[in-house]
């Protein structure tokens, strides 16, 4: 798939080239994997979002838990 960017400003672009050269690659890998990571970020956000309901209810179904601390103090004394 081949995309087009115009009108990117030149400090983006001075960044942008900068950073590839620095990694060895080419301007056009260099965008194609930072363009790849962000769409792995928003892929994995849409993922956590989808499950929110699901661990909502999964910690109405635990309900309340006592204070763990005594326990804590308990086990850290012996």
């Amino acid at each position: 798939m081949n995309i087009t960017l115009k009108k990117v400003p030149e400090k983006v672009h001075r960044i942008l080239v900068r950073e590839a050269e620095e990694q060895g690659r080419s301007l056009n890998s260099q965008m194609t994997r930072i363009l790849q990571a962000e769409a792995a970020e928003v892929e994995r956000i849409r993922r956590m979002r989808k499950l929110l309901p699901e661990l909502d209810r999964f910690a109405a179904s635990v309900g309340p838990m006592d204070d763990s601390s005594e326990l804590i103090r308990e086990h850290r004394d012996r």
